[in-house]
């Protein structure tokens, strides 16, 4: 596929996603310099970039963050590169500092910056409409509904900003981000960086200059709506009228085309979302008895249609959102649209009802098999326990919260999981544990992690470091680079020393003794500590090797081993069910417990054995570890129908044979008993046979 996109035959059809069609158009406009931070639905922009940009002779690099990315788009700029820059929606907020000052100063070569967009949440925490912000910061919204529509306003967008010196913001969404269709190419430009040249009237924006600034700013906006005109599409006649910018307007042509009405009902297309072309759309309002607007998210052009028609007089009726033909949240499907379609101007027919089928079984995400990560948070479980307050992130280390490992309560946002670890640590005053990512760290980590050590926050930072940025396509992490790019490292370790941690650990989170021996380190400190769990992912390592990282025999859960235990042979077993803070108590022990050599033959505790009532030591004693107050006593009122006496008057042969005794001590499993006891009393009554006449004393 890249050698297509580095094609120089024009009129070249090529089968290519929204993303990689963004990258041709930015080709045939001469890019000099292409630079980005990965987020879904934008990584494929990034990704092809990095794959072909020395063949293609432009300077790409993936940047930490956003803000640095953006900075160093325009910086390119300035030196007279086209230059092209790509993010998620989330990141155009990141680099909001310098977004909303460059538009003021004005780019040289052209600039453009790819912002994609999430509807419906797909891979995602929120939606966001980045159309608002061209208003808000001055520069032009350019929507693409196909992927050649993509190629061509990514052409267009290079010559507009270059022509009134603006940055453009090209706004995609994931459907055609990562839809996949024919796209027509056209010529390729190669362009020489016209150099750098000092002016600071222009490129310092004090007071003085800025206000003088902001004025040419008002003009060079004004000027772009000529183009805005030009780029404005209508087919079809009649009385009615549909206006659609971005994917819905290539799925309302569709259905139009489907129903056989696209010749009866006006079809009016806004590939340049701001500045609106208002000339088009005043003549197309006085034209027409009702419009209906299908756009996604907001009601940004329904709005602006309804300030035009009141400040011309205009009595068209607008009909969308507001009155309530289409909802203001998630994506556009087809059957969303017809049944708008339908509702507000009875066209077609209302779309049938889905046909219900049998529900899959649920798939919740989940962390990939072998991933580091999965003991990373175990241990910390195992340490920390419940009564402890987790932070994550953005990234693999999201699912965490997930069962069996519930390590996270709260996900915000990049580099948010020290920061609200840190906040909640001072108002709860309890330790808490945020965890970080290796990219992230370097994103959005290194702020709040200082700002915790500076306030010396009771927490405990993790960075989970798998030396790659895994969830959106492993790309590189400025610990370990890829894709063929110069051999470098920067040692987490060492940025947080600098920092002024005083307590910064590596481990391995494989070797799961020493990661839960780590995290016990930490919690028992009482500064802010650093914990660095430092393992490659097996599933990039397996793609640059060919090997598998973890070699040895493959292992499978047998569920039914996993609900017995040595007791049952002995025809004790209980019926009580593993509870997962029992397991996860359980492992930890086995975890810890290396030096012990196994016993041959033995599959009941000494402890137990040593019982005269056979009381399951171990399960209660496991009980309490992990706070399951009420499972210990039921399991010891199986056995032992005066708990209260007998955890007074027992003369402990237990201790007398447990296996610690010649290491540290016996543990104090009749104290542990009678705790519970008296924890959970008074309310423990036995059950009573009903009355009979008979007494045993």
């Amino acid at each position: 596929m890249n050698s297509v996109l580095l094609t120089d035959e024009a009129d070249t059809v090529a089968l290519l996603l929204g993303n990689e069609a963004i990258v041709r158009g930015a080709l045939e406009a001469g890019v000099g310099f292409a630079t980005g931070y990965p987020g879904t639905p934008s990584s494929e922009i990034t990704d092809t970039f990095a794959a072909l940009h020395r063949e293609a002779g432009v300077h790409f690099e993936y940047a930490v963050n956003e803000k640095v990315c953006l900075e160093l788009a325009f910086g390119a700029s300035l030196a007279g590169a086209r230059s092209i820059c790509a993010m998620k929606h989330l990141g155009l907020l990141v680099a909001g500092d310098p977004l909303s000052t460059i538009p003021y100063m004005g780019v040289e070569a052209g600039m453009v910056v790819v912002s994609a967009g999430d509807p419906s949440c797909l891979t995602s925490p929120n939606e966001q409409d980045q159309r608002h912000l061209g208003r808000m910061l001055h520069f032009p919204v350019l929507d693409p509904s196909t992927p050649q529509e993509a190629l061509e306003l990514t052409r267009a967008a290079f010559e507009l900003s270059e022509q009134h010196r603006l940055p453009v913001l090209l706004r995609t969404t994931s459907r055609v981000a990562h839809c996949r269709a024919p796209v027509e190419f056209g010529t390729r430009q190669r362009l020489e960086p016209t150099g750098f040249h000092r002016d600071p009237t222009k490129k310092v924006p004090i007071p003085a200059h800025a206000r003088r600034m902001r004025r040419d700013l008002t003009s060079r906006m004004s000027a772009v709506v000529a183009r805005s005109e030009e780029l404005f599409r209508r087919t079809g006649s009649g009385s009615t009228a549909i206006v659609a910018a971005g994917v819905p307007a290539a799925t309302t042509k569709d259905l139009l085309r489907e129903l056989d009405v696209s010749d009866e009902v006006v079809l009016a297309t806004l590939p340049c979302v701001y500045p609106l072309p208002e000339q088009s759309l005043i003549s197309l309002l006085q034209e027409v008895d009702q419009v209906l607007v299908v756009e996604e998210l907001t009601p940004f052009i329904e709005d602006a249609l309804r300030v035009l028609a009141s400040k011309t007089g205009v009595t068209t009726r607008i009909l969308g959102k507001g009155t309530g033909h289409f909802p203001e949240e998630f994506e556009y499907t087809p059957d969303v649209i017809q049944r708008g379609l339908h509702a507000a101007l009875n066209i077609g027919a209302a779309p049938k009802s889905a046909v219900e089928f049998e529900s899959p079984p649920p798939r919740p995400p989940t962390l990939c098999a072998s991933c580091p990560h999965r003991s990373t948070f175990f241990a910390a479980r195992a340490a920390f326990g419940d009564e402890h307050f987790y932070f994550n992130d953005i990234g693999c280390y999201t699912l965490g919260f997930s069962a069996p490992l519930d390590a996270g309560d709260v996900v915000l946002c990049m580099g948010a999981g020290y920061s609200l670890a840190s906040a909640v640590a001072k108002v709860s005053g309890k330790r808490t544990v945020g965890f970080l990512g290796d990219s992230t760290f370097f994103h959005a980590g290194m702020p709040p992690l200082l700002d915790a050590i500076k306030e010396d926050a009771n927490m405990v930072a993790v960075v989970l470091d798998n030396r790659v940025t895994a969830m959106t396509g492993f790309q590189e992490s400025p610990g370990l680079p890829v894709f063929d790019q110069p051999e470098r490292t920067a040692s987490i370790a060492d940025v947080c020393r600098a920092l002024g941690a005083k307590h910064v650990e590596v481990f391995d989170p494989m070797d799961l003794g020493a990661a839960v021996s780590a995290f016990e380190r930490a919690r028992d400190t009482d500064v802010t500590s650093v914990l660095i769990a430092e393992s490659p992912c097996p599933i990039h390592h397996r793609i640059q090797s060919g090997e598998n990282l973890h070699k040895g025999p493959a292992y499978r859960i047998d569920q039914d081993l996993c609900r017995t235990c040595g007791r049952g042979g002995c025809n004790l077993q209980c019926s009580q069910l593993p509870l997962s803070a029992t397991q996860r108590s359980n492992a930890r022990s086995r975890a810890l417990d290396l030096e012990r050599p196994p016993v041959e033959g033995v599959s009941v505790s000494p402890c137990t054995v040593a019982c005269p009532l056979g009381l399951c030591i171990q399960g209660y004693a496991g009980h309490i570890a992990a706070g399951e107050y009420r499972a210990s006593l039921e399991l010891i009122t199986n056995a032992l129908p005066l708990p209260e006496t007998v955890c007074r008057v027992c003369h402990r042969p237990c201790e007398d044979a447990c296996a610690r005794g010649p290491i540290d001590g016996p543990v104090a499993i009749n104290d542990l008993k009678r705790f519970v006891v008296e924890h959970e009393g008074p309310g423990y009554e036995p059950e009573l046979d009903e009355t009979h006449g008979g007494r045993v004393a």
